[in-house]
């Protein structure tokens, strides 16, 4: 087993079953504790929680809730997670016990026992529904299979028992669920992506081609149940030619939804990020953005000044005025375009997550996914103009190959600002007051202008 990096973070787990009546817990030196396990940054919590919890405990459980025990932890001592046992009867792993909830205060340290005390109250607030959440509720897995069966029974699949989780929190929720052929995948959202589950079967109704099939909808829950898609992903692909594959079924994908905008944005619920709205919202957003510069703490890298930003409003405008002279149609875009979610075959390509799905020019999506290809460097000679090749050729039947590489230089730029206004957070009164939101939306508002610098250079080249 691989060491696990210095950043590691510990994790002590809060194991229940018998619907939060019985605790887990592990034998220590002075006596007993919540089990404790490590698991490795920047990757899915619940998957890596649960997967600990089999391998070092031999429980199977899925992840309920991280509670919110701020006022309880210092820095250094360990997060929580509250987890359920999918068997609610079976042994204890050797060592370990099951204590009844009411008596875990005989077994542990004081303090550790009103941390126990607080997660579960958290939970019962869930359970109850004093907070919105189904998925912090105990035994909704066993809820889910058995919806997922009434639903595959029809087409011949049966639930083999095994899962895997990979997102979990009180309102979203992403489980791969096995059958006797193959998997399906349940997903759920909550705010502020809970449009996604009618994002997803508009999309599928109209494209079915480019989407995974839906097998059922839970509405209570806000999820649906998809086939699974037997491609491979493409952040795992450093072939070239795949990543030309993409690019072209992008932008087929993309003429397929010319002249559906008004059903696209009324019915299927995509986001209008056309090129007139974002240009309308360039000056409140840059003001925006200048408060948020002349806040900034760190000296380094430096906030832009008040010339800087007025540059930048009419670089913006002007490429966003220059790209819409072009007269590209508007089509279905897709803001969040990164390899994970792109499934590929010898002859398909499948686009996943539509949370931020858009309509906006078609250029936009495509910069975001060769953004990506760029910082994968895939050893390739002159990949990047491969790809954009690529992509272009389908819409060669429409216009020149030259007025698309002049539009193509002109989307890096509108592609941020496409991005920092996708939602009203850019807005938020309590934005000044986040300094993680805050410094997301001064680094983007940076590399707008580094863009509108780029752009500036290039016509000077031009006209000389």
């Amino acid at each position: 087993m691989e060491p696990l990096p210095p950043e590691a973070n510990t994790y002590r787990l809060i194991v229940t079953r018998q619907n939060a009546s019985e605790i887990l817990l592990c034998p220590c030196s002075s006596g007993w504790v919540t089990p404790r396990v490590e698991i490795p940054p920047h990757r899915r919590r619940a998957e890596q929680l649960t997967q600990e919890a089999g391998r070092a405990l031999g429980v199977e459980a899925y992840c309920l809730l991280i509670p919110d025990l701020s006022t309880h932890e210092r820095d250094g001592e360990p997060k929580y997670a509250v987890l359920e046992s999918v068997r609610q009867s079976s042994n204890a792993a050797t060592g370990a016990l099951w204590a009844l909830r009411a008596e875990v205060e005989h077994y542990v340290e004081a303090s550790e026992a009103q941390l126990v005390q607080d997660a579960i109250e958290e939970l019962s607030a869930y359970a109850t529904g004093k907070k919105a959440g189904p998925f912090a509720r105990p035994g909704w897995l066993a809820a889910l299979f058995a919806w997922a069966q009434e639903q595959l029974t029809p087409l011949g699949l049966r639930l083999t028992g095994a899962f895997q989780q990979l997102n979990a929190s009180p309102t979203f929720s992403l489980v791969r669920l096995e059958t006797h052929n193959g998997a399906v995948w349940f997903k759920a959202t909550g705010e502020p992506n809970s449009h996604e589950l009618r994002t997803t079967v508009g999309l599928t109704r109209h494209f079915p081609r480019y989407v995974p099939q839906i097998l059922g909808v839970y509405q209570r829950w806000n999820g649906w149940l998809s086939a699974e898609v037997p491609y491979t992903s493409l952040h795992r692909i450093g072939d070239l030619s795949q990543w030309r594959r993409a690019a072209e079924e992008l932008a087929e994908l993309q003429i397929a939804s010319i002249g559906k905008t008004t059903e696209l944005l009324e019915a299927v619920g995509l986001k209008d990020l056309r090129l007139p709205r974002l240009a309308e919202q360039i000056g409140p957003f840059l003001a925006r953005m200048s408060e948020l510069m002349t806040v900034q703490e760190k000296p380094t890298p430096a906030p832009l000044v008040e010339s800087e930003l007025s540059s930048l409003a009419e670089g913006l405008k002007e490429s966003c005025a220059l790209l819409e002279s072009f007269r590209l149609p508007n089509t279905v875009g897709h803001l969040d375009l990164n390899p994970g979610n792109v499934l590929v075959s010898e002859d398909r390509c499948v686009f996943l997550d539509w949370a931020e799905g858009c309509i906006t020019n078609p250029l936009l999506t495509f910069e975001y996914l060769r953004e990506h290809m760029v910082r994968r460097e895939i050893e390739a000679p002159a990949a990047s103009e491969s790809v954009s090749a690529a992509y272009l050729r389908p819409w060669a039947s429409f216009y020149s190959p030259e007025e698309l590489r002049r539009a193509l230089a002109l989307s890096p730029i509108v592609a941020v600002l496409a991005y920092a206004l996708a939602n009203d957070s850019w807005n938020s009164p309590d934005l000044v007051c986040d300094p993680k939101l805050s410094g997301y939306f001064r680094s983007l508002t940076r590399r707008m202008y580094r863009e509108a610098v780029r752009v500036a250079e290039r016509s000077e080249l031009c006209l000389g």
